[in-house]
């Protein structure tokens, strides 16, 4: 053969092995599957006070044309009720002892590392556009998250110079709003129609300080008192006058509410008038409902462009929002129902609407939206996919969710099955209370004597943890599945690596198939994200034997992270004794 040809044989093979090498994982799958575009949208501390969650008097039209088309979870709870820790577990599926974040200044990456694909990340891996619009993480970390677009506008927040529970009332126009910029910035993006598939994200808010406009604070309220209103956050009063709040119902705390429960329970105390009470919790249902139109023009949009027929749509919050319960907690990061418990709305083509009961988790959204958009299960998730409850609503699910808060160097840790809630303070204290007769928590049972088999229980539910409480069928050994990813997809078909046995008691041997020689570093991680087990390996090119001697870890799911100059990847472990 010609030199030259030759030459053209061995470049035509180098370009095809690159086209392989490099083409986006989505392409290789997508000819057979339905990938279904996601709509994402996050808000800013809404809680369950809505009228598809049984709060009628609150005005949310848009949010029930959402539960007509979809699946409305009326036990859907957060695993930390702040919005840092909360929205870091809800966009990784990894519970906060994982994520290690417990506050709202400290940077996920800073704890997680570069390599973790947050949600729209992994849809994106996969072939999908991602666009944000709004507060998807929190405060300062949105570029945390790699986007193909990541809209700049801002809006003004008066969040960090205002007390909890403040309000006042406006007179801007919807478009002006905080909720109208960010509803208008996305149907702008969506009328731009940017490529399919695609994941949008849109931030919307409810979070203190509540300041509706005028039209939406008069949708409540008395029309024939008429009040003088503040208009800032000082205050002060002009002119605007707008309906009283006399028939604004207040929550019937008992008298002494605190002191059964543990003072670790109650973060805070902000003590109101019954009148400033009564407004307060008027402008939050004003917010809502002004929030829910400008969800509304979202909505909109997807009916102008018939968007419904492929479009998974997702409404949640990132938790709860207390408002003035429990003698005067406002605000959240308790281990109360309201501060726990959020709206989450889940529409898929195709699919009955319909209202579930099933204890989900916010954990559980990330795995749940991949098995639905038919992509690949991720690796190393914490929750678990609820794709078959939207299937089937009365579908069998979780024994109980877990939630956690700290207060200094106390972590509170709660579990709850439906019906009971128990609270773990450790040394300070503990809490048990019974929704069948006590839904609004006022009465700790945990030194009730006639509740001891039931606080047992629950610490026992508490002290297994969130693997003992899986779905039917999903055991803890399906957490271990050697599924990985590989950060260079370049590198991806020339490496092979195999655990065995797996699950094991803890001596396992590492097979890795390679193309490339050098040196690669081992890290075993527990479940709470710490480094257990360091050591490195000198690998050969070709085939490379590793024994690792783990039998000193306790039972558990542990993560085995391979760095290699060329390649970086995960594994599962399964531990047991």
């Amino acid at each position: 053969m010609p030199p030259i040809s030759k030459r053209l044989v061995i470049t035509c093979r180098l370009l095809l092995f690159l086209l392989f090498a490099f083409i986006k994982p989505f392409a290789l799958f997508s000819q057979t599957t339905q990938h279904y575009n996601v709509l994402f949208i996050i808000v800013d501390d809404m809680n369950e006070k809505a009228g598809m969650f049984g709060y009628p008097a609150v005005l949310t039209p848009n949010l029930q044309r959402l539960a007509r088309r979809g699946v409305v979870f009326r036990k859907a709870y957060t695993q930390f009720p702040l919005c840092n820790p909360s929205r870091t577990s809800l966009l990784s599926g990894w519970r906060p002892d994982k994520t290690g974040i417990y506050d709202n200044k400290t940077s996920p990456r800073s704890k997680m590392g570069q390599q973790v694909k947050f949600l729209p990340e992994y849809f994106g891996v996969y072939g999908y556009h991602t666009e944000r619009v709004g507060k998807v993480m929190h405060g300062g970390f949105q570029d945390e998250i790699a986007w193909n677009y990541s809209d700049k506008t801002r809006s003004d927040d008066f969040s960090s110079e205002s007390d909890l529970g403040s309000w006042w009332v406006t007179n801007l126009q919807d478009s002006k709003t905080i909720n109208g910029i960010y509803a208008g910035a996305m149907v702008k993006r969506m009328q731009l129609q940017p490529a399919q598939p695609f994941f949008l994200a849109l931030g919307l808010t409810v979070h203190s300080p509540f300041t509706p406009s005028l039209k939406y604070w008069n949708m409540y309220g008395e029309p024939s008192v008429q009040q003088l209103l503040p208009i800032n956050n000082k205050g002060d009063k002009g002119t605007l006058k707008g309906n009283g709040s006399g028939n604004i119902v207040l929550p019937d705390t008992p008298p002494n509410d605190r002191k059964d429960a543990p003072g670790a329970a109650f973060p805070s105390q902000i003590l109101k008038t019954t009148t400033d009470w009564q407004n307060t919790r008027h402008a939050y249902f004003a917010e809502v409902t002004e929030m829910d139109a400008q969800l509304g023009t979202v909505l909109d949009e997807m009916d102008r462009q018939n968007l419904w027929q492929n479009t998974v749509v997702v409404f949640v919050s990132d938790h709860g929002q207390h408002l003035g319960e429990h003698e005067g907690l406002w605000g959240k990061n308790t281990l109360f129902e309201e501060s726990d418990l959020a709206p989450l709305i889940v529409c898929v083509p195709g699919k009955k609407a319909g209202v579930s009961d099933a204890l989900v988790e916010f954990v559980d959204i990330y795995p749940s939206l991949a098995e639905i958009c038919s992509l690949p299960a991720p690796s190393g998730m914490e929750g678990s996919s609820f794709a078959k409850v939207i299937d089937n609503v009365s579908t069998p699910w979780k024994r109980a969710v877990f939630t956690q808060v700290t207060r200094a160097s106390t972590i509170g840790r709660s579990a709850s099955t439906g019906q009971y809630r128990y609270n773990s303070w450790g040394r300070v204290g503990e809490e048990l209370y019974d929704h069948a007769t006590d839904p609004f928590e006022y009465t700790n049972l945990a030194e009730n004597k006639a509740y001891s088999t039931q606080l047992n229980t629950m610490r026992t539910i508490l002290n297994e943890g969130w693997t003992k409480s899986l779905p039917p069928g999903a055991g803890v050994a399906s957490f271990a599945i050697n599924n990985s990813y590989v950060t260079k997809p370049a590198i991806q078909s020339q490496i092979s690596v195999k655990i065995f046995p797996n699950p094991s008691t803890g001596n396992i041997i590492v097979s890795l198939d390679n193309q490339h020689a050098g040196i690669v570093a081992i890290t075993v991680y527990d479940n709470a994200g710490k480094s257990v087990f360091k050591t490195t390996h000198l690998l050969n090119e070709g085939s490379n034997t590793i024994n690792l001697q783990l039998s000193s870890l306790a039972a558990g799911i542990y993560t085995l992270d391979l760095k290699h100059k060329d390649f970086n990847q995960t594994i599962n472990l399964l531990i047991k004794k």
